[in-house]
Order: structure tokens, then C-alpha cells, then sequence
């Protein structure tokens, strides 16, 4: 019996250049820029909101682009634990004091 292996199963998902993990927090920041820019644009105007839009599009997918070549698929989970954890462990021990 034959069997085909397909070498893609190994690499991440990417889509438009953004990998993996960092596609929800794409879209997140997506909706985030469309809701700032709705409310820009209902202030200022149409044109103002469609600056901001595209401003803040274009700075956040370079942004992540950029921390996504810093940090692998895996290592912004790892530096994202490490930063909840505290940053000594205090041990006060009954048999040692005096």
C-alpha cells in the first residue's frame, strides 16, 4: 500500500505573509483599526477616518510582520508566560529560622 506525505503538514498556515498564531491577533487588531476608524470618521469626517484607517493598517501589519520575524510561532507564547510570572519566589522556611 502506498501512501503520499505531504510536506506542507509541517509548516505553519500564512496568510499574506502573517503565520500561525499571529492570524488571530491580526484580525483582532482588524476590527479594532475598522471600529476606531468608524468613530474617526463619524467625528471628523469620511476622509479623516479613511486616513486613519489606512495609516493605522499599514503601522500594524508592519508591526507584527516585525515581531513575528523577532519572535517565532512559538516563542511569543513562551515570552508572553514568562511575563506573568513573578520575578522572585519568596520561601520562608520554619525549620532554618531563628
Amino acid at each position: 500500500m502506498k501512501c503520499r506525505v505531504y510536506r506542507n503538514l509541517d509548516r505553519p498556515f500564512t496568510l499574506l505573509g502573517v503565520k500561525g498564531k499571529y492570524i488571530p491577533v491580526a484580525g483582532a487588531g482588524l476590527v479594532a483599526i475598522i471600529i476606531l476608524a468608524l468613530i474617526v470618521g463619524s467625528i471628523l469626517g469620511t476622509f479623516a477616518g479613511l486616513a486613519t484607517a489606512l495609516a493605522l493598517v499599514v503601522g500594524g501589519y508592519l508591526a507584527l510582520t516585525e515581531i513575528q520575524q523577532k519572535f517565532g510561532e512559538k516563542a511569543l507564547s513562551r515570552k508572553i508566560a514568562g511575563l506573568r510570572l513573578p520575578k522572585f519566589i519568596l520561601v520562608r522556611s520554619k525549620v532554618w529560622s531563628r
